[in-house]
């Protein structure tokens, strides 16, 4: 593909560990952040059809849109039906991201790089488009303190969260990206500092 050479960051980890910390941190550095989450609303909101027809009226609105909260309770509660979810907007996802990184290439000037956030970067294959990955990882009760106060989320429903992404791990097998897996139990400060180490590398 022809185009200005453009880094393009991975970034990824379970719920509550930091990614869209990190995310922020690279978008004052200079970076573009497409947010796959932000992505999967739009997808949710082209397919809602299809999501109507596998789900059921339960989680359609009055106004024929889709309620992301009950969604939720049931895909995050059932893994075949989290993956018959995926099925439907993954690739409508994924084709938005590579459409958003051409784009990318073409600009003048550019911007300093790429940051793709994603918790399911994985699962997507969006790691084939990424020259880094920044797993960002905290401990459990990291993660339980965070979610309790940005979501007000009741233990069980982080241990339903974090049990639908087992496979958001480092996955280092077959792939072109530097894998760099990021503790962060501390500070945004201390988070800033590593993610800047790392980008300043060879």
């Amino acid at each position: 593909m022809g185009g200005t050479p453009l880094i393009v960051v991975g970034i990824t980890g379970k719920y509550c560990a930091g990614k869209n910390t990190a995310a922020d941190i690279l978008k004052e550095s200079g970076y573009e952040v497409i947010d796959v989450d932000v992505l999967g609303h739009d997808a949710l909101r082209r397919e809602n059809e299809r999501v109507i027809e596998r789900f059921g009226s339960q989680v359609a609105t009055g106004g024929g849109g889709i309620d992301r909260r009950r969604l939720s309770r049931i895909v995050f509660s059932d893994s075949a039906a989290l993956k018959d979810l995926e099925s439907i907007i993954h690739p409508v996802m994924v084709a938005k991201v590579e459409e958003r990184i051409a784009e990318l290439r073409v600009l003048v000037p550019p911007p300093v790089g790429v940051a793709v956030n994603a918790a399911v970067l994985y699962r997507m294959d969006l790691t084939r488009l990424c020259d880094l990955v920044f797993y960002i990882h905290a401990r459990f009760r990291t993660r339980y303190r965070r979610a309790r106060e940005r979501d007000q989320a009741s233990f069980a429903q982080v241990v339903r969260r974090l049990g639908s992404q087992r496979d958001v791990a480092p996955q280092f097998s077959g792939m072109d990206a530097d894998i760099h897996s990021v503790q962060n139990d501390g500070s945004q400060e201390q988070l800033r500092a590593k993610l800047e180490t790392l980008l300043s590398l060879p």
